[in-house]
């Protein structure tokens, strides 16, 4: 498997449960740009980063809850395996450590 860079290029502090910001992430060697993925971390200190998302909408335009009242999201982009999945997640990790440094520690109210 080729690796790739990934670097952070902008990072938005919002804390809500896990959540603790979105990044944007370049891969030059794709020369690709992904806006909006989410940077999380659980109380147990387990960080992780998810792609993109949408809502799911129905036909009624309003989006749709779970039994939980949770809206329901669709992926947009999927890793074929968890091994890769769970790498890019912990460099994307990385790379937003790298370009704020702050990233896990600074209280934001949302």
């Amino acid at each position: 498997m080729s690796k790739f860079t990934i670097e952070c290029v902008g990072f938005t502090p919002y804390q809500r449960n896990t959540l603790r910001g979105f990044a944007t992430i370049r891969l030059p060697e794709l020369k690709l740009v992904i806006h909006d993925i989410t940077i999380h971390q659980h109380d147990s200190g387990s960080r992780w980063a998810s792609m993109p998302s949408k809502p799911l909408i129905d036909k009624s335009g309003i989006a749709k809850r779970g039994p939980a009242g949770k809206i329901e999201y669709a992926q947009l982009f999927e890793f074929e395996g968890r091994e890769t999945r769970d790498a890019f997640s912990a460099a994307v990790v990385r790379a937003v450590l790298a370009f704020d440094p702050t990233a896990f520690t600074e209280p934001v109210t949302a």
